[in-house]
């Protein structure tokens, strides 16, 4: 038996499949549709959607064979995907390559075998619409072209799936967008304008009222900054419109910048706020990410924490990483809610004043740090409060320190 080489572009070929997000789906009638057509169109008991992965084809549809899936090594596709026509093999016990085959020598026993690639629009071999026999025989070359044709056909409903898939997720989005925009922006907005409005029609002689409502027209617009700022940054990660990049920055000072952004909301509940990052730790990131995500989890921390509480940032270092934690005394987060915190969308707790955010913030953290080789997660252990734990990876010392 032989082994069929690699592709010569192995890694972006099984890239092309996995953007597919077509492996270990469930049966779809419109693929099992085309299995039975070109079974019975090439005259053979045995058809699959065949698709080959790293270390497995598997069948995301079948006629004829019960197996779900069979190792790479002996897959007659591996073979098929490294040619641009129909691959045909009359008979396998007749054929160096494949004679002491398992699937030759063992069930289904094959004899006859026929693949036509499943190319996609970037040019790249995901698998096989393939045919087979327990008997020899040749496909007509009008066989042939059907089986082309009809692997055609499987190629674009994969792509269409993906596409219907991807339209689905960006009107989930365009909808989370504008969910944010009527709830979240219009709640301070109209605190500020309210604010406004009242402080206009004040006795200036009273400067005690005055300065509250100033600290509330403050406190409406940072959070307006906030709620723009993830907006901004979630549509610039979303469309790709900014690209990612790292430079050497202070751990510390860019702590310390989003302590003071939100100074007046950790004022307003007299919280005391340590920023205990050594001086001398430098990280590798993005200082525009980081700082969003930082005065996110802050932020959050500051609205989950009772009056007077304690809020602590520190970091630490391993061989590899810098680990950061931002704890705080607040309620905690509920044990269920935890495995998909960073993953989804998800509906927020209740802060101290009853309110409820939008729920992305979160979500747009995990997939900020993604792009910055970065982790976010919660210190299940602690016990206090809450804990979230980021991960980034440590600077080369080679790397001039970007001012923040």
């Amino acid at each position: 038996m032989k082994q069929a080489p690699e592709h010569q572009n192995e890694a972006q070929r099984l890239k092309a499949l996995l953007d597919l997000e077509i492996l270990d789906t469930e049966d779809e009638a419109v693929f099992d549709e085309l299995t039975e057509l070109a079974s019975h169109i090439c005259g053979t008991p045995i058809s699959l959607i065949s698709l080959v992965d790293h270390k497995r084809q598997w069948f995301k549809s079948k006629v004829g064979l019960d197996a779900a899936e069979t190792p790479k090594e002996i897959a007659f596709c591996s073979h098929a995907i490294l040619q641009d026509d129909v691959f045909e093999v009359p008979n396998a016990m007749e054929d160096e390559r494949f004679h002491d085959n398992p699937l030759v020598t063992g069930n289904p026993d094959i004899r006859f075998y026929a693949g036509a690639p499943l190319v996609t629009q970037s040019g790249f071999p995901i698998g096989t619409l393939c045919v087979i026999d327990q008997e020899p025989k040749h496909l007509s070359e009008q066989q042939k072209r059907s089986l082309e044709i009809l692997s055609h056909q499987v190629i674009g409903q994969l792509e269409l799936r993906i596409k219907y898939k991807q339209l689905e997720r960006m009107n989930l989005e365009r909808e989370k967008v504008f969910s944010i925009i009527g709830h979240d922006l219009r709640s301070p907005f109209s605190g500020i304008l309210g604010a406004s409005k009242m402080l206009l029609k004040q006795d200036f002689s009273k400067p005690e009222l005055i300065k509250k409502m100033a600290n509330g027209i403050l406190t409406s617009s940072l959070q307006v900054y906030q709620v723009l700022d993830e907006l901004i940054q979630w549509s610039q990660q979303r469309m790709g419109v900014k690209p990612v990049g790292k430079k050497v920055n202070g751990l510390s000072p860019m702590v310390q910048d989003c302590i003071s952004l939100l100074e007046e909301a950790i004022e307003e509940k007299q919280l005391q706020v340590e920023n205990q990052v050594p001086p001398n730790l430098n990280v590798s990131v993005d200082a525009a990410i980081f700082k969003t995500v930082m005065r996110n989890i802050l932020a959050n921390a500051i609205k989950y924490s009772p009056g007077q509480g304690r809020i602590i940032i520190n970091a630490s270092e391993n061989q590899e990483r810098y680990e950061i934690s931002i704890q705080d005394q607040g309620s905690g987060i509920a044990p269920e809610t935890i495995d998909h915190l960073f993953k989804h969308v998800v509906k927020s707790q209740k802060d101290m004043n009853g309110q409820v955010g939008s729920g992305m913030g979160l979500s747009l953290c995990a997939d900020l740090l993604a792009s910055q080789h970065g982790k976010i997660w919660v210190d299940d252990t602690y016990k206090n409060g809450t804990r979230i734990m980021l991960s980034f990876e440590k600077s080369a010392p080679d790397i001039s320190i970007e001012e923040n």
